[in-house]
């Protein structure tokens, strides 16, 4: 007994061990993989996960392989990642309703973008089998006639279309069908017809073949009778010739005469034509050179055209350039122009600042709304000057709060200083437009500053108007910083303090209950002169 339970164990665990390794090896093959193959070599993992009965992984590996065919374009492949992820999700022990809602989706867009007759009827049956096990009378119904109508079987297993729910439909739909048929085999006829025609032609053009044989006989068998008739004229020729020898001789004369004069005429025909020819190389020299001349303008022309047209390029690529680095830091821009994709980086230290006008809300009842988008846009217009005259680097604007960053994406030792003077820098800005919007009589801009310092991630995210973001506690730090700041001031937190105590005066003012860290200590920077 015990020797039989050792023996399954160990069968147990080769075949464990076996399924890992085929496993290993078809996501090494994957790795080494792009394009078609690659959808190919996934949707292969997808159907060996879906077989161990690892339903999430299939779905995943469906998923993915569908992400690639969707960049190369290919409607088929599309489909059939989009088959086997609803399968997958449909099997998944204890679907909720979101997965089988996700499945549902999955199998329309299959069908809408698949043109395969056998994929489009796998697509309909997944439908209808969904829609009965959600208790979708009506919607069972509709796939199920549409299921028929593509494959002209009854479906035995759908009661809801026997003279029910759409039974005068399911007539017209196999009505149809039954048309549909008809038109098909009156097409076979046609083209039976046809072949019968093309026999015939084959048949006629072979007699017609031999015909021309025939005739190219008789017409050799005619040419040498021709040449023997040729020969005795020949022959007759020369005995007349012999017997006219001496008339000949006494016409020598004459004929030597005539030759004298036909001499001096080929003479003066041989001077009219060197005559003419002259004529005629210079008529071909000046065409020539008309030739060659339109050609150098023609070129010069297409020249100048070029390098207009050049011009025009060059300036839309850096125009296009220069756009591309205002959304993303130069080394991203790079990488992504290069790779297509910008991996993410994680830096050990950065530090974050976030900015927030002060009553908002108020301002934004006060002015209208072209106001206040013009004011906000100038604001920001001089934020952006500093974060560029200190190096750092703008991430992204939420409403009225701005936010940048130091360190990244090159790291630097420098940057918690320089991100503090640019936050001073901001506040004295602040502080000089509020006065010239006092005396006008207008709503003043106050703000707080808050600034944070330790690790975070980098990166671009999406498909589409990428942009480079960051996320971490860091991240939300700042925020809370910025949030418990008092107008007009910069408010940083101890990790920014220690990098900056060196250089900047600052008082401590409290502390902040931060989730999953704890107390934190916060400093006001004091102002410098």
């Amino acid at each position: 007994m015990k020797t039989a339970f050792s023996l399954l164990l160990c069968v147990v665990a080769f075949s464990v061990l076996g399924q890992t390794a085929q496993e290993k090896a078809l996501e090494a093959a994957l790795t080494e993989l792009e394009g078609r193959p690659y959808v190919l070599k996934a949707l292969e993992l997808s159907d060996y996960y879906f077989e161990q009965g690892a339903y999430a992984k299939a779905a995943v590996r469906a998923r993915r392989a569908y992400q690639e065919a969707e960049d190369l374009g290919d409607r088929e492949l599309m489909a059939l990642a989009l088959h086997k992820g609803g399968v997958a999700l449909r099997h998944l022990p204890h679907a909720n309703r979101s997965q089988l809602n996700r499945a549902e989706d999955s199998f329309r867009r299959s069908l809408e973008l698949s043109d395969e007759r056998k994929l489009k009827t796998a697509n309909l049956r997944q439908l209808y089998e969904l829609a009965r096990q959600r208790n979708r009378k009506k919607a069972a119904a509709e796939w199920a006639l549409r299921l028929e109508a593509l494959t002209g079987e009854d479906i035995p297993d759908a009661p809801e279309i026997k003279g029910g729910l759409f039974g005068g439909k399911r007539k017209k739909a196999l009505e149809k069908v039954a048309e549909v048929a008809a038109e098909n085999r009156e097409l076979e006829e046609k083209l039976q017809k046809v072949e019968r025609e093309r026999k015939r032609l084959r048949v006629s053009q072979a007699v017609l073949s031999e015909a021309v044989r025939e005739k190219e006989a008789a017409i050799q068998e005619m040419t040498e009778e021709q040449m023997r008739a040729q020969l005795m004229l020949l022959e007759k020729e020369r005995l007349l010739d012999s017997m006219s020898f001496t008339s000949m001789m006494d016409s020598m004369f004459l004929a030597q005469q005539d030759i004298k004069i036909e001499e001096q005429k080929a003479q003066i025909r041989a001077k009219n034509n060197q005559r003419n020819f002259l004529m005629a190389l210079a008529a071909i020299v000046l065409i020539v050179a008309f030739g060659l001349w339109s050609r150098y303008t023609h070129t010069k022309r297409y020249n100048a055209v070029l390098e207009e047209k050049n011009r025009i390029i060059q300036e839309e690529k850096k125009r296009s350039e220069e756009l591309l680095l205002n959304i993303l830091p130069k080394a991203i821009a790079e990488e992504l122009k290069f790779r297509g994709a910008a991996k993410a980086r994680r830096y050990d230290r950065a530090t974050v600042l976030f900015t927030d006008f002060v009553n908002f809300s108020k301002l934004a009842k006060e002015l209208s709304p072209e106001e206040l988008v013009k004011n906000l846009d100038y604001c920001f217009k001089h934020f952006d000057a500093i974060v560029e005259k200190y190096g750092l680097e703008k991430i992204k604007t939420i409403g009225d709060a701005y936010m940048c960053a130091g360190g990244l994406p090159q790291p630097d030792d420098e940057h918690p200083y320089r991100i503090v003077e640019a936050a001073l820098e901001m506040q004295r800005f602040l502080s000089n437009w509020r006065l010239e919007r006092a005396e006008k009589g207008l709503p003043e801009f106050v703000a707080r500053i808050g600034i944070h310092s330790g690790p975070l991630v980098a990166g671009v995210v999406g498909r589409k108007k990428f942009a480079y973001d960051i996320w971490g506690d860091t991240v939300n730090l700042a925020a809370r910083l910025e949030s418990k700041g008092e107008p007009g001031r910069v408010n940083i937190s101890a990790a920014t303090y220690s990098l900056v105590k060196d250089r900047y005066s600052c008082e401590h003012r409290g502390k902040l209950a931060a989730k999953n860290v704890g107390e934190i200590d916060m400093y006001f920077v004091k102002a410098t002169a």
